[in-house]
């Protein structure tokens, strides 16, 4: 299977909105072992979709495209790709029923504009994909190998906001795309906590050398590297990822979750743990990464986000001695916050964060980029020295991964 994408919007190449679809997709393909082998970003016009498909059925197909399939003026994509694979669009009932449905539900009493039921034209012999979140469907194109143009060719039209594509890519594309894929491709995916990708990929090469056949990929991100395994044969993966269990251990995290706050929370649970956080220079970024998890208030029951002095003695317990004699970047504050988070909301797990996120504010004895961070698990109190770099968001982001990393080590008893 050669598949590309084609992401379609103004607002793509405007840069007022970012192109998370694209990663979205490339990284969901990619855990199922399909790599594209094209992509590309077009405006809202028939000269761009038209000349992105050209290139595109030069390298693949299969293709993706996402976004213009709403009710506007500027939603032309079924539209131009009808027109240059020659389909007419015809109304389907199905769909215009649904997509009155879904207003009714949503707009108590107004009226529905009749643009909307554009939506419900579809390219003759398209199959339609039911989009749960929103009124476009979206749509499959088979060209067959009678076309006159582009035989035996895959467009597959999805709608471009994300909360609309990323249900409907899992549940519908994803499953069709792996079925098509010949021959099968068996792959896996790690996420490596606490080293980089250049470690991962150092830590790589024995395994690699000693199975012929197997590709590797590596993404990195502050919560972890996410390793890719693929090959063509099952028994050849199973080696492999027997063998990364083996070199990785416990900076592997468990094939049940999707990220490092998951995780944390999971094991947190196994042991009938409690969790409470108290956040300097991340301003509440932990507790966001934790209640962003669907059921988190079974373990975690609060935060306090201590930017001021003032916060840190009232709420924290933080000795104004302390804040005079060691600043409140210091591992003698850090310890303090974790240990008066626990105290009053007496729980078994905590975690406390004070730094120099940037870009000001640095001296040659504490830079930017200093953090300490304090651990509580039963009866231990740890706090940690952490010297991070680039920019203000990059460090916040580090420093809040780094710590639920060091809090998931001490509960399974590996720091």
């Amino acid at each position: 299977m050669k598949l590309a994408i084609i992401c379609i919007g103004d607002e793509l190449l405007k840069g007022s909105t970012l192109n998370t679809n694209l990663a979205y997709m490339g990284s969901r393909l990619l855990e199922a072992g399909i790599q594209p082998v094209f992509s590309a970003e077009v405006p809202d016009s028939s000269e761009g979709i038209m000349h992105a498909l050209e290139q595109a059925f030069k390298h693949a197909d299969w293709v993706i495209t996402s976004g213009g399939l709403g009710p506007t003026a500027d939603d032309v994509t079924k539209e131009y790709i009808a027109r240059f694979l020659g389909y007419r669009l015809e109304e389907n009932g199905d769909v215009a029923v649904s997509i009155v449905q879904y207003w009714k539900e949503r707009h108590d009493g107004d009226e529905m504009p009749t643009r909307v039921l554009n939506q419900s034209l579809v390219p003759e012999n398209a199959d339609v994909l039911r989009n749960r979140f929103g009124t476009a469907p979206g749509l499959v194109i088979r060209t067959g190998e009678d076309h006159p143009r582009f035989p035996n060719k895959n467009v597959v039209m999805l709608p471009g906001p994300p909360g609309e594509l990323e249900p409907m890519f899992s549940a519908s594309v994803l499953p069709l795309l792996k079925k098509e894929a010949e021959p099968r491709i068996y792959s896996k995916c790690f996420l490596v906590c606490g080293t980089g990708e250049s470690d991962v990929e150092e830590r790589m090469l024995p395994i690699i050398d000693r199975n012929p056949g197997l590709s590797t990929a590596y993404c990195a991100s502050a919560q972890y590297v996410k390793l890719f395994l693929k090959s063509a044969s099952c028994d050849a993966l199973g080696k492999a990822m027997r063998e990364v269990k083996s070199v990785f251990g416990h900076e592997l995290l468990s094939d049940r979750v999707e990220s490092l706050p998951e995780e944390v929370l999971r094991l947190l649970r196994e042991n009938g743990d409690t969790l409470a956080t108290a956040e300097s220079c991340t301003g509440g970024l932990i507790a966001k990464m934790i209640t962003d998890i669907p059921g988190a208030s079974d373990v975690y029951l609060g935060s306090v986000v201590s930017y001021a002095n003032t916060i840190k003695e009232s709420m924290l317990g933080v000795e104004s001695k302390t804040l005079a004699d060691h600043g409140a970047v210091s591992p003698e504050t850090a310890r303090e916050m974790v240990q008066g988070i626990a105290r009053r909301f007496q729980v078994s797990a905590a975690v406390a964060t004070t730094g120099i996120a940037g870009p000001d504010g640095g001296t040659p004895e504490k830079p930017v980029g200093l953090v300490y961070a304090g651990i509580v698990y039963h009866d231990r109190c740890e706090v940690f020295e952490l010297h991070l770099h680039r920019s203000r968001q990059q460090i916040r982001d580090r420093a809040a991964c780094e710590v639920l990393n060091r809090l998931r080590l001490m509960i399974l008893g590996k720091l």
